[in-house]
């Protein structure tokens, strides 16, 4: 398995000023990862700070720690030609980095649509946008991709009918094998049916109870969800690994989303899903 870990795992570190991009590859380099994903949200920063990003990549490259994803948000509901050339540039973005996948969102995360019409009418604009940023992408040899991510293309219907709609061969999926459960889809079915369009995969772990407090998310199918330490919440793990390890050529990266001191949780996921996938052909 190739195994790294996303900076969104260090995101509170990172806003405090506690770690920068190198801290986190010198602390990825240190570990038993072997990459990073960026995880930039809106990436404005990067577009107004290239000297951060070439000298990440050489840093990178220097220490041995490939950055292979960059991601960043994205609203395509309208295909505006505006976001479709802020994607464009946040491509360019990836480029620098010397990333090979690039994911980028659809839609606010939040997002639903009201009925089925409004979803068939979104979703034409959806694929007519993935489309225009996919070509741009393959000109610099990038695979773009989506993520089920959120409520509305989540779910592994959905996401896949993307993929065929877009129908380009460098468009593929950043498979977060947890997110299912945002739209009351059991995280198994989910992978089963994005696996084989998968170009990256993300191992996250969740509590899952039927009422909770502050602090935990409300699905769709009406549970809710707080993030933890992979292999201590109550996601099927091995068997979400073991599908994943049919793909040994797709990277699999960490996201720590949890309220656990973010180093040690980070530590022990890693320790976990190594264990967990000892002896996984």
């Amino acid at each position: 398995m190739k195994l790294g870990v996303s900076t969104y795992c260090f995101r509170q570190l990172m806003e405090s000023g506690e770690m920068d991009l190198t801290g986190i590859l010198d602390w990825v380099a240190a570990s038993p990862a072997g990459h990073i994903e960026v995880a930039a949200l809106d990436g404005e920063y990067y577009l107004e700070n290239d000297g951060v990003v070439r000298d990440a990549a050489k840093h990178a490259e220097a220490i041995g720690v490939p950055i292979l994803n960059y991601l960043v948000s994205g609203d395509l509901r309208t295909a505006d030609t505006g976001e479709i050339d802020r994607l464009r540039r946040q491509l360019d973005i990836a480029h620098g980095f010397g990333a090979r996948i690039f994911r980028h969102d659809v839609a606010p995360w939040a997002w639903r649509e009201s009925d089925p019409g409004e979803f068939e009418a979104t979703f034409e604009k959806v694929v007519e946008g993935c489309r225009a940023v996919a070509e741009h992408a393959a000109g610099l040899g990038i695979v773009s991709t989506v993520e089920n991510h959120g409520f509305f293309m989540n779910g592994g219907e959905r996401v896949a009918r993307l993929v065929h709609s877009v129908d380009r061969e460098n468009f593929r999926v950043t498979l977060d094998l947890g997110n299912g459960l945002c739209v009351g889809e059991v995280p198994g079915k989910t992978a089963a049916d994005l696996i084989d369009v998968a170009a990256s995969i993300g191992v996250k772990d969740f509590h899952v109870r039927r009422s909770a407090g502050d602090g935990w998310l409300k699905t769709l199918a009406g549970d809710y969800l707080l993030g933890t330490v992979s292999g201590h919440g109550d996601l099927d793990l091995p068997g979400l690994l073991a599908l994943a390890a049919t793909k040994p050529d797709v990277p699999v990266s960490l996201e720590f989303e949890g309220m656990e001191a973010p180093l040690p949780a980070i530590s022990a996921s890693l320790a976990n899903i190594l264990r967990l996938t000892e002896g996984v052909a």
